[in-house]
């Protein structure tokens, strides 16, 4: 006992924790039966044994100063359970491990191996073995070695306090150091690189990270790495999903360290072992990252092999973890004040590039120098949805260095990319192209920008991306949260942007319509002739579309054949036969009238009829447009437009091609209208000139030759016989009435209001028409049901001259042997009824037209253009003049049906004109 205490009491004053050991050793050597002793101290930071020293009675082999312990051995196992392990042969003991064969070259046998341990630490182990088989301690000799070991393990944890205080005294110098530098950093990279760099340097892990928070909270992503990672060298860093990481994010929220270490037994259930994995880890420590109450990331150290890590390295994690917790309010301020402030200024950039250059392209080339400097993209580019072309049309291109030029029309999004970019309030990012699935319709052309990562934001969020601005990197990274806020504000600017471009188009084809109105009116006062007007309208159009060939075709209405009327070319090609028949009802004539717009197609859908005069290269584009009018109008000239160009016409350039269109119509109209109407009343004139002219001296020659009868039988006979004086009295009464007709009437009817009796105007009508139904052999038969004192108000010889029209035009067309029956019928005080029936066929076209009053198209032929049609129109005209009125229709036995209504009047009574017939 006394040996014992003496060697408690030299453990206890040992200057070092190496001359504690060496006490120890020797002592258990001199009292233990064992013929070898080995003492080592265990490195829980490598997970290995160094070797202190040994006694043994023979000469053996130098064992290695370090021995790594690996899983299940007998010293991991020792270490691990803090419990000693008693071995009856060493040489056949699997899992001895390098013991085992220095056991064979000792012939050693039985083995003890015993940790140093205090508490729950261990620091070393002692190992003791004997040629002997099974030897065992006694329980005195196990209780001396315990006292023993449990002396040293008590010296070397008092060597370790005294060294992890000397530790701490000095860890509180770069804890202050780093703490000094944050405050002097501007950005979050910034600092949270310091603290990186810092840990790394203190603990000399494999690797330190800070891994950042989503947004959206879905994922955390590689923010600073200490060394470079993989994502420097072309790779992407990993993500971890929360799904997939539920428990230690659970514990990062509620405590402030987690720790794994291989060498402390099976992963704990913490962290998945399919995490360290992805980490590349076999241990690690975990301290959160917290803004306030919620964890935004994550300081890791991590270790390639096994490592029990020690208190001082669990601190210096947990203060550089609460460095950068206290620093984020600040920095999150000062990003979101600096992002603020870009912002600003790329606003006041942009506004201003617009306010001064009048230039959106130079608006958006500030946009992408400024994204430029504070993100280092290498592409950006401005794309505007088509609706037209059902595509993106690329506005602007902007690139860091020079690459071959990309389309400048970008594919339709799918609806899942379509929904993505109009619901979200962040861009969608892209980190890696090759190992996303976004954008899939852009894959093609971002790959041919060289593009490896992407960001594409939405000009307007929440509303159809009808404008998108794309950006990329030449290598994968990881879009950060501030590079998304700023590429959010610079879209929302170019989104003022476009939208003032749009302006400025709009306005640009507003006054494109104005000067296209402003010409068609032009023309239309200027042009007097119609080949003028319609020469300049085709090269108009042709210039407007960047065409190679205008022509005109143009036709009369019931022709069977048209002619190329105009023809302007820009091109020297034979593509058109002027002198070529064309039929009217060519296909391309009946596909124009066919459409109310205009009608576009290739030429190689042309038939071969219409090649015979149009023979178009198939690669070309034909425009064909109707000249149409009112719809009840008929078509009489189409123009057609042929274009080599590739890029189809424009919705603006067919807008004005359109209304040029509509103008060239109604402007041919008119000046065909005034050359119809100018030779009509010229041919009226001249027809009116001549029946006065011979009426008149037809009347001169018929008095003359009165008077000389006259003079003749009174010279004769001395006195007229009393019938000859009555036909003299009649035949001067005739001619008075037809003096005041070339007086009165000369160039115009005038009204001259008579009562006529019913029963003189229809003896009359059948005593000029006898000789008609007589040569027909017409059955004809009056029906009069009024009184004989009835009065016809109105001018009784126009109303004699419609009656004998009507009734003319009934026997006409009756055929012979027909029937034509006359009714009078009087209706009430005011109006009598007479209506003509016969057996005759009437053209429903005619009863049509007569119905409406006048032809729906005064150019297209018509059956009131010529007998009976023009005459029965005139009657019913001048009946509407006299206030009468006439209806033709057929009846449902198949008869014609001519009804006229007359006013009537009563003796003594002037004839005024009734305010409506009767229904």
């Amino acid at each position: 006992m006394a040996s014992l205490a003496r060697v408690l009491r030299a453990i206890r004053i040992a200057a070092n924790a190496a001359e504690a050991l060496t006490v120890a050793l020797d002592y258990l050597h001199q009292t233990l039966p064992f013929d070898l002793a080995w003492m080592g101290r265990y490195d829980a930071m490598r997970h290995r044994l160094i070797a202190h020293g040994y006694h043994c009675p023979e000469t053996m082999r130098p064992l290695r100063s370090t021995l790594n312990l690996t899983p299940g051995d007998l010293m991991e196992q020792a270490v691990i359970h803090q419990r000693p392990v008693m071995v009856a042969d060493l040489q056949h003991e699997p899992r001895a491990g390098e013991w085992g064969s220095l056991a064979e070259q000792l012939a050693l046998q039985s083995a003890v191996v015993y940790p140093i341990k205090r508490q729950e630490t261990c620091f070393g182990l002692l190992v003791m073995a004997s040629s002997r088989w099974g030897l065992t301690l006694s329980t005195a000799e196990q209780s001396s070695l315990a006292i023993v070991t449990g002396a040293v393990a008590e010296a070397l944890h008092q060597f370790e306090a005294e060294q992890q205080r000397q530790q701490t005294k000095r860890l509180d110098q770069p804890l202050l150091a780093v703490l000094g530098r944050l405050g002097a950093l501007e950005d979050l990279d910034s600092q949270i690189h310091e603290v990186v760099r810092e840990t790394q340097r203190c603990l000399a892990p494999t690797r330190t990270r800070v891994f950042w928070l989503e947004p959206k909270g879905s994922y955390f992503w590689q923010r600073q790495a200490h060394p470079a990672t993989a994502i420097q060298r072309g790779h992407l860093a990993p993500k971890l999903p929360i799904a997939e990481m539920r428990s230690l994010y659970q514990a990062l929220c509620h405590e402030p360290l987690v720790t794994v270490g291989e060498s402390q037994g099976a992963l704990q259930a913490v962290i998945p072992h399919r995490l360290m994995q992805q980490l590349h880890a076999d241990a690690i420590m975990v301290a959160p990252i917290t803004l306030g109450s919620e964890v935004v990331g994550f300081l890791s150290v991590e270790e390639n092999r096994p490592r029990l890590w020690q208190e001082p390295d669990k601190q210096i994690l947990v203060a550089m973890a609460h460095l950068l917790s206290l620093a984020l309010p600040v920095a999150t301020y000062q990003e979101t004040q600096r992002h603020s402030q870009i912002e600003q200024a790329l606003a006041t950039g942009v506004i201003q590039g617009i306010y001064n250059e009048r230039d959106w392209r130079h608006a958006l080339q500030t946009c992408f120098n400024n994204l430029q400097d504070h993100l280092g993209i290498q592409q950006f580019v401005v794309l505007l949805f088509n609706p037209e072309r059902r595509a993106y049309d690329l506005c602007f291109h902007g690139q860091a260095h020079r690459t071959p030029g990309t389309d400048t029309l970008w594919p339709e999004l799918d609806d899942v990319d379509w929904q993505m970019l109009e619901r979200r309030t962040l861009p969608v990012v892209i980190d890696h192209l090759a190992q996303d699935l976004k954008l899939m319709a852009w894959r093609p052309h971002l790959l041919a920008l060289g593009a490896k990562a992407v960001m594409a934001c939405n000009v307007a969020p929440g509303h159809a991306p009808d404008g998108v601005v794309v950006v990329s990197d030449q290598g994968p990274r990881q879009w950060t949260v501030a590079d998304q806020n700023l590429m959010m504000a610079v879209g929302r600017q170019i989104g003022v942007i476009l939208h003032q471009w749009q302006l400025q188009r709009q306005m640009e084809q507003q006054q494109d319509t104005y000067a296209a109105l402003e010409w068609g009116l032009q023309a239309l006062h200027q042009s007097v002739d119609i080949d003028r007007l319609e020469q300049t309208t085709l090269e108009y159009v042709l210039q407007w579309l960047q065409g190679s060939l205008a022509l005109l075709v143009t036709w009369q209405p019931g022709d069977s054949q048209a002619q190329v009327s105009q023809v302007v070319k820009a091109e020297k090609f034979p593509w058109v036969q002027p002198r070529s028949p064309i039929a009217t009802d060519d296909a391309l004539i009946h596909w124009a009238c066919q459409v109310d717009d205009l009608l576009t197609l290739p030429a190689s859908e042309i038939p071969a009829a219409t090649q015979t005069w149009l023979s178009a290269p198939a690669s070309s584009r034909l425009l064909v447009k109707a000249l149409r009018t009112a719809p009840n109008h008929a078509i009489t000239a189409m123009v057609v437009v042929v274009s080599r160009a590739v890029v189809p016409w424009s919705k603006h350039q067919l807008t004005i091609v359109n209304l040029l269109g509509h103008q060239l119509a109604w402007s041919r109209r008119h000046l065909l209208l005034v050359a119809l109407f100018t030779q009509q009343r010229q041919d009226l004139e001249h027809l009116n000139w001549y029946k006065h002219h011979y009426l008149t001296e037809f009347h001169r020659q018929i008095a003359k030759l009165l008077s000389d009868l006259t003079t003749a039988a009174t010279q004769a006979s001395g006195q007229i016989p009393a019938a000859m004086t009555i036909g003299f009295r009649q035949i001067q009464h005739r001619l008075g009435e037809a003096t005041e007709v070339i007086e009165q009437e000369r160039w115009q009817l005038r009204y001259r209001p008579k009562a006529t009796p019913l029963v003189s105007l229809l003896s009359r009508l059948v005593e000029r028409m006898t000789p008609l139904l007589e040569s027909r052999q017409l059955w004809s038969q009056v029906h009069n049901e009024s009184d004989r004192g009835t009065l016809i108000a109105g001018d009784a010889a126009k109303i004699d001259m419609v009656l004998y029209d009507i009734f003319m035009a009934a026997c006409q067309r009756c055929p012979v042997g027909g029937r034509v029956d006359l009714w009078c019928r009087v209706i009430n005080l005011d109006w009598i009824e007479i209506s003509i029936t016969d057996d005759g066929d009437c053209d429903p076209a005619l009863l049509a037209e007569l119905k409406a009053g006048s032809t729906a198209d005064v150019i297209a032929p018509s059956p009131l253009d010529q007998p009976p049609g023009l005459h029965l129109a005139i009657c019913k005209s001048l009946l509407d003049q006299l206030g009468g009125e006439v209806a033709f229709s057929r009846m449902e036995d198949g008869r014609t049906h001519s009804r006229l209504l007359l006013p009537l009047t009563r003796p003594g009574v002037p004839s005024p004109h009734p305010a409506s017939p009767p229904a």
